[in-house]
C-alpha cells in the first residue's frame, strides 16, 4: 500500500508543476502512512485467528503493522537509489513476499500440519 502511494506521488512528481505538486502530494503520502498500518494490522489479526490467546495475536497484528510501515519507509530508498523502475521492482518484491508469507501462515494454521508432542498421548 505504501509503495502504490509512493508510485503515485513519483508519478505526480513526473507530470504536474511543481506549484500544483505541493498542494496535490500531501494526501497520498498521508494515506501511505496510514494504509499500511491499518492493512498490516488487519491482515496480522486475521492470519493469526487460530491462536487462543487474544494477546499473542494482539502482538501478531501490532508487529504486521509496523513491518508494513518499515516496507514503506524502505520503498523511499528505493526511490532515492533507481527512481521509479526502483519502486516498481521493491513494491513486486513486497508483494512477493507477502503472499508467500501469507501462503506460510494459511498453511501452518491447519490442524494437520502442526505436529503432535511425542510424550502426549
Amino acid at each position: 500500500m505504501a509503495t502504490l502511494a509512493q508510485i503515485v506521488v513519483a508519478l505526480m512528481r513526473q507530470h504536474i508543476p511543481e506549484v500544483a505538486y505541493r498542494d496535490a502530494a500531501q494526501d497520498p503520502l498521508t494515506y501511505a502512512l496510514v494504509a499500511p498500518v491499518a492493512v498490516g494490522a488487519f491482515f496480522g489479526w486475521r492470519r493469526s485467528h487460530p491462536i487462543p490467546n487474544i494477546w499473542q495475536r494482539g502482538v501478531i497484528a501490532v508487529l504486521a503493522s509496523i513491518g508494513g510501515l518499515l516496507v514503506g519507509f524502505l520503498g523511499a530508498l528505493a526511490d532515492r537509489v533507481l527512481g521509479l523502475a526502483g519502486l516498481i521492482i521493491w513494491g513486486s518484491a513486497a508483494a512477493a513476499f507477502g503472499l508467500a508469507g501469507s501462503r506460510w501462515a494459511v498453511r501452518a494454521a491447519r490442524p494437520e500440519a502442526r505436529p503432535e508432542s511425542a510424550g502426549t498421548p
